[in-house]
């Protein structure tokens, strides 16, 4: 049994396997959809696959033709090696909190291209150019809006592209955004609506910024014209409504792939390229939340009729607030964290050990809830319960530390400063805060790249990762010298462009550097600082 378009025909071996399939033509469909395009995404990553993706599969199963075109901004072997060999098609696993899995072929995507190719990043302009596509929607995770580096300057290959056509191709993504609109301009400046799908607040001000920032670049060194810059900023011809996606999406697991292979497919096996993990399946937990505010620029789905909320912007706000600042992701950022440096395999492994599960509870419920407004759709209190009793503790949902460590730098200022930021402007006490500053300790420890043990760790991948442990590479555990260690610090702790802050402005850095003194004394300093922490 294949997951491809001539394998699917094989409806018996499907069915008997409990996998359900698409209702219409798929090859008929992309067809369709490479003909008249109407939907374009930048990073067809696992979320989008299991759940954006399907969100389009259901769309054309009820007759609505919004096929999805993606578009691949980084390793072309992404395309290669999860996409092509299967059609464009996802098997989309569901893990449910009972053991029970749910099996769906997903086929929302009518093409891919891989811009690293010349042909490829052709199309793209010319998909862009299409007055028929009105949304481009993305999944680039917080890295992919980056055009600054740690110090808050446009990066040098950013700044260099602006002494050149728009049109020429640039690895950055937001290069790469940018130059699709100026085709889109020349081509007669029909609307588009750019949604953000990525975690993290306010994205599409976020999207919208680096997009603004670079075409103002082409304007000052006149490669691009003002009627350009003026087609960009008008938000009635180019939208960028904020977003909040919420659904839990480990790497393929090799077990899911093995019980995959019992059932009878012969292609599913997990393939790693580099530090990534590949494969035609997609596993994820069945809660899944779409909150999009209603600022579109031009025609979209009817996405209303299928999951997704369409909703004022102060609602989405808020969702956004509870979920990215408070009630979910700092939570998984402080598991991901503490459980690299204590060997923990899994989150749901963390959820059954007694100091980090009171930690994550304390960090949601002492300290988020008390500045999250409610969003509407489902209360705050009830959000963070199925978040700390239902979805973390998900033992058939094997999610990693690593894959939630990923970035952290660029995650920080987002998962815990909006929440010191909102204690500063309502004049609440910063001193009460335990677990927060507790993480940043614990980031720190991290960066020396030296588990709990003493053995060497690997650092999951981040764009600060070598400036960072560079300037961490001076500790060593059982350092005690004081004076060293703030001067260590002090130049992470006081930025901005890291914490949403400045600590030495709060009362958090002077905490931290005191739980990453205690955290640093010899093996086992961790486990004893947190359980302390917790007691």
């Amino acid at each position: 049994m294949k997951l491809s378009i001539e394998g699917i025909r094989d409806t018996a071996s499907y069915e008997a396997a409990g996998v359900a399939l698409p209702t219409f033509d798929v090859a008929q469909m992309q067809e369709a959809g490479k003909a008249n395009p109407r939907w374009v995404h930048i990073g067809p990553g696992n979320i989008f696959r299991i759940f954006t993706a399907r969100v389009a599969h259901d769309l054309l199963a009820a007759g609505h033709h919004w096929p999805i075109a993606g578009v691949i901004p980084l390793d072309p072997a992404e395309l290669d090696t999860q996409l092509a060999p299967f059609d464009l098609m996802t098997l989309g696993v569901t893990l449910n909190p009972d053991g029970k899995r749910e099996m769906k072929v997903i086929a929302g995507m009518s093409e891919v291209v891989a811009t690293r190719r010349e042909a490829d990043y052709a199309r793209y302009l010319e998909l862009m150019r299409a007055q028929s596509v009105t949304l481009l929607s993305f999944t680039i995770t917080e890295k992919g809006y980056v055009i600054e580096d740690s110090s808050g300057a446009l990066q040098e290959s950013v700044v260099a592209a602006f002494t050149k056509d728009p049109l020429t191709y640039h690895p950055n993504t937001m290069v790469l955004v940018a130059a699709g609109l100026y085709a889109r301009f020349t081509a007669g400046a029909a609307p588009i609506t750019l949604l953000s799908t990525d975690n993290f607040s306010h994205n599409g001000d976020k999207l919208r910024k680096s997009v603004l920032t670079i075409v103002d670049g082409w304007v000052a060194s006149g490669m691009a014209s003002a009627e350009f810059r003026e087609y960009v900023a008008d938000e009635s011809r180019v939208a960028f409504p904020i977003s909040v996606i919420d659904k839990i999406t480990p790497r393929p697991n090799p077990s899911i792939a093995a019980e995959l292979a019992e059932l009878g497919f012969t292609d599913l096996e997990v393939q790693t390229v580099g530090r990534a993990a590949f494969a035609g399946f997609v596993n994820a937990e069945p809660t899944e939340y779409l909150i999009i505010e209603d600022k579109f620029a031009a025609e979209r789905p009817p996405f209303e009729e299928f999951g997704v909320h369409i909703v004022e912007r102060q609602v989405c706000d808020d969702f956004e607030n509870m979920k990215v600042t408070t009630c979910l992701n700092p939570l998984h950022t402080a598991l991901a964290i503490s459980g690299m440096l204590l060997g923990f395999p899994t989150i749901d492994a963390e959820m059954r050990d007694a100091a980090l599960a009171k930690m994550v509870n304390r960090l949601g419920s002492e300290e988020g809830l008390p500045v999250v407004v409610d969003p509407k759709i489902v209360t705050p209190q009830d959000f963070l319960r199925e978040v700390l009793e239902v979805r973390f503790p998900n033992e058939y949902l094997p999610d990693s530390p690593a894959r939630i460590a990923m970035d952290t730098s660029q995650k920080l200022p987002i998962r815990f400063g909006e929440t010191i930021k909102k204690y500063q402007s309502r004049g609440m006490d910063l001193a009460q805060l335990q677990v927060i500053p507790l993480v940043y300790a614990l980031w720190a420890r991290y960066l020396l790249g030296v588990d709990d043990q003493g053995a060497t760790l690997e650092l999951a991948s981040d764009p600060l990762l070598d400036e960072l442990t560079a300037q961490m590479s001076a500790i060593k555990l059982g350092e005690s010298d004081q004076q060293l260690i703030h001067t260590t610090l002090a130049p992470i702790f006081s930025n901005p462009q890291i914490f949403g802050v400045n600590l030495y402005d709060t009362p958090l850095a002077a905490k931290a550097e005191a739980l990453f003194t205690e955290m640093i004394t010899g093996a086992g300093a961790v486990r004893s600082t947190i359980d302390k922490e917790m007691n």
